[in-house]
């Protein structure tokens, strides 16, 4: 039995895909090409992989059960390609990383300034689009590494490492009249506006308790957190944030009666392409960043 890379690899496109002529597409075959490469692999396996008799082909059995081997052999090729062309990288000029604005930046100095020492003519352009714009950066290869809250699914080609979770309180302006009661219930937190960083905004835990029936929404967090201390509404904020900024002695954190014991949690993710090359910087920050925890 000789089994080909590229059979394996048109295997688990057409199954991802759902279509011959959507996986042809994506691998940049003919369509011809795609299906002999299939009908070839089921032949050499000896067993069918999709049933054919309806428009689009469905897995079999057997063909749902050896799926997750290909796509474990291909992953394995895949990291030994990351891995040989790790080993033969060229030190690039540039490297270009994204960082989310919730993310404790403090905790990263460490890493930048061992950078800094190890490439000290490589540029470093650091960005911070939120969450929801760094997968899309990483995907078209506009960012090599990028440091966001965590994703609910990755594409194939997208490979991560938690580094930790982000914890979020709920917080107010020290005179604002929420901060003058010992405990808060849903039904007064509704009575006040609700200040929202727009990217978590559907991604906090139990976020459909707390939402203010008036909401100001932003995708800055300065912007924010400068609105919370003028006292304009309530918001849910990460605990880091509020003492990076040293804002310990402006805002007070709002103990609500339904959650008396809960920490709101959000992971953090190390995200990068195993579509896109790394050069040596890339390499060396990328395993750095693996090594923090946040």
């Amino acid at each position: 039995m000789r089994l080909s890379l590229e059979q394996l690899a048109a295997f688990c496109a057409v199954a991802n895909e759902k279509s011959f002529s959507a996986a042809a597409r994506k691998l940049g075959k003919s369509q011809s090409a795609l299906s002999i490469a299939v009908a070839n692999l089921e032949i050499d396996l000896a067993v069918s992989l999709f049933d054919r008799s309806g428009r689009y082909p469905v897995l079999t059995a057997h063909g749902e059960s050896l799926l997750r081997d290909a796509e474990a052999i291909l992953h394995q090729c895949s990291s030994m390609e990351n891995r040989a062309n790790s080993l033969a990288a060229e030190l690039e000029s540039q490297l270009t990383i994204a960082i989310d604005d919730t993310i404790p930046f403090q905790l990263l100095n460490h890493n930048l300034a061992g950078f800094a020492d190890t490439f000290p003519f490589v540029d470093l352009n650091i960005l911070h689009p939120s969450s929801q714009y760094i997968q899309q950066l990483i995907e078209k290869g506009d960012a090599s590494l990028g440091i966001m809250c965590a994703g609910t699914h990755y594409p194939k080609n997208i490979q991560f490492k938690r580094l930790g979770n982000i914890v979020f309180t709920n917080v107010v302006q020290r005179n604002h009249p929420l901060a003058q009661l010992e405990q808060v219930n849903f039904d007064q937190l509704s009575q006040h506006r609700q200040l929202v960083y727009l990217p978590l905004q559907d991604k906090l835990p139990t976020s459909e308790y707390l939402n203010g029936t008036n909401q100001w929404r932003m995708e800055s967090y300065l912007a924010l957190m400068n609105m919370l201390c003028a006292g304009m509404g309530w918001a849910t904020v990460p605990k880091q944030l509020i003492v990076d900024l040293q804002l310990q002695e402006q805002v007070t954190e709002l103990q609500l009666s339904s959650y008396p014991h809960t920490e709101w949690t959000v992971g953090v993710d190390l995200v990068w392409s195993s579509s896109e090359r790394l050069g040596q910087a890339g390499n060396w920050l990328r395993d750095a960043l693996s090594l923090t925890s946040i």
